[in-house]
């Protein structure tokens, strides 16, 4: 950020989610993504995920996104409306409504995280 204070900060993560401790937010990212597919335990074709820093959630449409229906605000996401007005916060990011079944999976691997907590999971591959 030293060298271009105005240029957001993007990491690809495909391999590191569920691998190594990420602090994100707390490393100033602006934003990330990733599969859930391998240390996630999800399986091919699964969902993928992202992250997107709190400065930026509530800047509605004045920052470069997909604009999917699912992230439309709640009040009037079913008039289908030529116009995009996001959900505030996250919820503003999401682009569908996602599989189920890979869901059931990857809500199944979530569990054993949230359980183990990430230092538990370390230590059992050294």
């Amino acid at each position: 950020r030293e060298v271009a204070p105005n240029a957001n900060v993007g990491i690809d993560l495909a391999h590191a989610v569920g691998n190594i401790p990420l602090q994100l937010h707390d490393w100033g990212v602006d934003f990330a993504c990733w599969c859930t597919y391998k240390y996630l335990n999800s399986g091919p074709g699964s969902i993928g995920g992202c992250f997107v820093h709190e400065r930026h959630a509530n800047k509605g449409t004045e920052i470069p996104r997909f604009a999917g229906w699912w992230g439309h605000r709640k009040e009037d996401r079913f008039d289908m409306a030529e116009t995009f007005i996001p959900t505030p916060g996250a919820f503003g990011w999401q682009l569908s409504n996602p599989p189920v079944l890979p869901l059931a999976a990857l809500r199944a691997s979530l569990d054993i995280f949230a359980r183990a907590g990430m230092a538990g999971l370390g230590t059992q591959t050294k």
